[in-house]
């Protein structure tokens, strides 16, 4: 019932991502990929006898489909070399298929991301940098994993049936064996997704650090608290290049156990019990594809289970969204001061400590107001609620003009010209001329 739920859960999550990244096709290219990557398993199993035939001058299966298309071969051995130049067409298309899809979720879900960092307004500059960058790309190899997974899963199907069909006594004791595999891979996939979150979470403290160093860069040199920064630093990184380490031991293990049991249960049994004239070449051969495909497969659930860790991350990211209230920041000639908070509560996007509860202000009109606070003290996130940036979770924020200046710590320059960046969200046509009396004025 437990592995039940998890694939439950994983398929509500395939939904998701793909109703959200709103990718073209995604259904058909799948199938495309699965199709071609057994067409190759296909060309692969007619090579590996076909080498078999040419190097000991004969075949132990007496299928009358492999026997017509060895004596095919055998008439028109020009076929061979194109044979295998095909199967690896087949992999080519496959694969460079699934990177592209990859790639297109990911361009998707980039924009989609930037579009919502709009609309949300509560998140911080390194949450942002983390979902755009990160987690997008994450999300990207997530689908690619599944998809990976899919096309091994019936990889390894159709090297079963094959082996089933020729040689059903001793594939039947092999896959008793390859039994042995559930046990590990459960345990390796299960540690895998362990590190993966605890890897997720530090590289979300580390770029919460690297904000913080570069927000206050000025302050560090000055008070010369760049060892203690620089120690902080060392600190997360190290946190998190562990976390991955380990990460890659258990997929390493997962991904490498299949094959590994194969051959010590082949060496075991060529050992123990004369099985020459059983096992053929051939055989041996198509066996360590399927456990290799296996192996493979075991690789790509690991990969789907620990990329799930982002993909509940953009769950959690799109659910919140919809609590935004867009009616909380008010624009109003009639308001009696200049700006007007009213029981406003704020905290950011992923953040459980409020910047401010049940904050009520007022800013008359015509006057010079200076807010001052120690550094962190929300100063430019009360700014950024004044401008309409930031969105706060309950209460209103009530301004008397859409026309609001803002001048944050870090100059805004954008890259371009001088003119661009002076005329940036201007949609009137200024003349040089004009511009340049006006700079001369200011």
């Amino acid at each position: 019932m437990d592995t039940y739920k998890k694939f439950k859960i994983l398929a509500q999550k395939i939904i998701f991502i793909s109703d959200f990244t709103n990718v073209q096709n995604k259904t058909i290219r799948i199938l495309a990929s699965i199709i071609l990557a057994n067409l190759s398993v296909a060309l692969d199993i007619l090579i590996i006898i076909t080498f078999s035939n040419i190097l000991i001058g004969e075949i132990s299966y007496q299928n009358e489909i492999i026997l017509l298309l060895i004596e095919f071969i055998d008439q028109y051995s020009f076929f061979f070399p194109i044979i295998v130049v095909l199967r690896f067409g087949f992999l080519f298309f496959e694969r460079t298929n699934l990177e592209f899809l990859a790639l297109n979720v990911q361009e998707n879900l980039k924009n989609n991301l930037i579009r919502l960092v709009f609309d949300k307004k509560n998140m911080s500059t390194s949450d942002i940098y983390y979902f755009v960058n990160q987690v997008s790309t994450a999300v990207g190899q997530f689908y690619k994993s599944f998809s990976y997974f899919l096309n091994y899963f019936f990889q390894s199907i159709v090297y079963s049936i094959f082996l089933f069909i020729t040689k059903p006594d001793l594939f039947i004791i092999f896959i008793f064996g390859g039994l042995i595999i559930i046990g590990p891979t459960k345990y390796f996939v299960k540690k895998g997704k362990e590190y993966q979150h605890i890897s997720f979470t530090e590289n979300q403290n580390l770029n919460k650090l690297i904000e913080r160093i570069i927000d206050n860069l000025f302050i560090i040199k000055i008070l010369n608290t760049i060892d203690n920064e620089l120690k902080r630093f060392k600190d997360k990184t190290k946190n998190y290049i562990n976390s991955w380490k380990y990460n890659n031991v258990y997929g390493g293990l997962n991904s490498i156990f299949p094959g590994m049991l194969t051959i010590l249960i082949l060496s075991i049994a060529l050992v123990a019990f004369d099985l020459s004239e059983q096992i053929s070449l051939e055989f041996i051969a198509i066996l360590i594809r399927l456990f290799q495909s296996l192996g493979l497969m075991n690789n790509g659930i690991g990969l789907v289970f620990n990329s799930s860790v982002y993909v509940e991350e953009l769950y959690k990211f799109n659910k919140a969204s919809e609590d935004i209230n867009k009616d909380s920041y008010i624009v109003s000639n009639k308001l009696k001061n200049v700006v007007e908070f009213n029981n406003v509560n704020f905290r950011y996007f992923n953040s459980d400590e409020p910047i401010f509860n049940d904050l009520n202000l007022n800013i008359r009109k015509n006057i010079h107001t200076v807010i001052t606070g120690p550094n962190g003290s929300g100063k430019s996130t009360l700014l950024g609620l004044i401008a309409g940036i930031y969105t706060p979770s309950s209460g209103t924020v009530s301004v008397n003009t859409p026309k609001i200046g803002y001048v944050g710590v870090t100059p805004l320059v954008f890259e371009g010209t001088i003119r661009d960046n002076l005329l940036y969200g201007n949609k009137k046509n200024i003349e040089d001329a004009y511009l340049e009396q006006i700079i001369k004025e200011f």
